[in-house]
């Protein structure tokens, strides 16, 4: 018997069941991926990076879960422009302990009303994470079902009047925010922290990293502290559903966004220029 949220059952009801392992361990992973007028361009990313996180997991994936599946899997259910969301979890049996690692899924969608990435002229208030540190390991920049650290730092900024904070990982570097990548510019050189700080390897940040090489800016990988976005011209925010953000004020420094602003438009005319491609 099982007392499910104050019911008394005999078992546990059957959907639940197939949810064990997800809500008892957060033995899992998920997407977040954008639809832009029906179409997904940068698919083939979120792909990568989520397939990579079933192997590093030790998921046994049937032969039918393709990037061409899942493509059309998403598609099928989406809305013309939408938040997807693909989770993937390991089957019920064991403790710790699987006794059977074959994965399940769920495809959910919520519609957005805008079509493109949109820039925010006022820009966003951020802070330091006081709360939360990244830990650095063989699952960092998998995205994980288990999200109570990104959870207890987007309460975090809300309690203190924020946007969003700044999650700096067990050695006191400079990761990601709640919910994005982080990049920074002094002068005409870009930064973004380095690929193993604990962080999301963030599909957005990727794009547009090899968009600015190719227009010819100079982008490095950085181990940052607080002090490197404190010295900064620019600070700006990336996700695969918001684009680009920018950073308004970080504790009392204030930023431009001219550089921001031009990073937004070429990433627009990108964003395009894939959309025309399946036409």
């Amino acid at each position: 018997m099982v007392n499910f949220n104050g019911q008394l059952l005999q078992d546990c009801p059957e959907s639940f069941a197939l949810l064990q392992r997800a809500a008892f361990y957060s033995d899992g992973l998920f997407e977040t991926v954008r639809a832009f007028n029906g179409q997904i361009p940068f698919w083939s990313l979120h792909w990568d990076r989520f397939s990579t996180g079933l192997k590093v997991l030790g998921f046994e994936v049937p032969s039918h879960w393709t990037t061409d599946y899942f493509e059309k899997a998403l598609i099928q259910i989406s809305p013309p422009n939408a938040r997807i969301r693909l989770t993937a979890w390991r089957s019920p049996g064991g403790f710790y302990l699987p006794t059977d690692n074959s994965p399940l899924f769920l495809v959910t969608t919520e519609p957005l009303k805008s079509s493109l990435f949109e820039w925010d002229t006022s820009g966003l208030e951020v802070s330091i994470c006081e709360t939360v540190r990244l830990p650095l390991d063989s699952l960092s920049g998998i995205k994980m079902l288990n999200g109570a650290r990104y959870v207890a730092a987007a309460r975090e900024a809300l309690a203190r009047g924020m946007d969003d904070v700044i999650l700096l990982n067990a050695h006191e570097r400079v990761s990601e925010t709640s919910n994005s990548n982080i990049m920074w510019l002094n002068g005409e050189i870009v930064f973004v922290p380095h690929s193993f700080e604990g962080q999301i390897k963030g599909t957005l940040l990727n794009i547009l990293c090899n968009l600015l090489r190719k227009e010819g800016w100079e982008v490095r990988e950085k181990p940052a502290f607080v002090e490197d976005l404190l010295g900064a011209d620019e600070l700006l925010l990336t996700n695969a559903i918001g684009g680009i953000r920018w950073v308004r004020k970080l504790d009392e420094t204030v930023y431009k966004h001219e550089k921001g602003l031009q990073f937004s438009n070429l990433l627009a005319n990108h964003l395009l220029a894939k959309l025309a491609e399946k036409r």
